[in-house]
């Protein structure tokens, strides 16, 4: 259990460094442009899939040092970075840029906080590995990171939230940190559409403050 526990939280610790993909989003879209951004973040792509060629095809000596990190699944297959790298792309070019940044933070703390406290309190299982207390403080956390980054738009948080959350726990043999950001988001644009909605204007600092 402590062991895996250890593990779990390395995990998360390196899924929150993706976050740096959205700041890095944020400062090409602010200083170049849009098309400038997303190749930035192909170019990521890119170099991702190649070191996950060389794990995968060439398994170096080296790499069995993080295979205690990868899930089962991971070990011989894509890890969940290139998929949430592909999400990034994904939102970025189809959702407005809140409801995208919304998307993949809702991933990354809902993720964070349903896994850890799943994990060190759950007992009750709600669907198949997933608990109902981790589910719960999932969906708090999605609640809280939308509130924080749209708090006046409880319309398009609330709904988002509880979208992310219930994807994250039906998602299974499908890598979550796909099927979150992109289920979520569109439920999202889905919503700005309908209301007529006119988000924030795109600030570096908001992310920050």
């Amino acid at each position: 259990m402590g062991r895996s526990f250890f593990s779990e939280i390395v995990r998360k610790t390196f899924h929150l460094s993706s976050l740096l993909i959205v700041v890095g989003y944020t400062l090409a879209l602010t200083y170049f442009s849009d098309r400038i951004a997303i190749l930035t973040i192909t170019g990521l792509l890119l170099l991702f899939l190649e070191i996950e060629y060389i794990r995968i095809e060439h398994k170096p000596k080296f790499a069995e040092i993080f295979d205690r990190f990868f899930r089962e699944h991971e070990k011989y297959n894509l890890s969940g970075s290139i998929f949430l790298v592909i999400a990034c792309i994904i939102c970025f070019a189809a959702f407005d840029y809140w409801i995208a940044v919304l998307a993949l933070f809702m991933t990354v703390f809902g993720d964070l906080f349903s896994a850890l406290i799943g994990r060190a309190f759950g007992k009750a299982k709600l669907y198949k590995n997933k608990t109902y207390i981790g589910t719960f403080a999932g969906l708090a956390a999605n609640l809280i990171t939308g509130l924080l980054l749209l708090s006046g738009f409880i319309s398009i948080v609330a709904p988002m939230a509880f979208i992310a959350t219930f994807t994250e726990v039906l998602t299974n043999k499908i890598d979550d940190n796909l099927t979150v950001p992109l289920f979520s988001g569109f439920v999202g644009q889905m919503l700005v559409f309908f209301f007529s909605l006119d988000l924030p204007d795109i600030n570096f600092l908001d992310l920050f403050m």
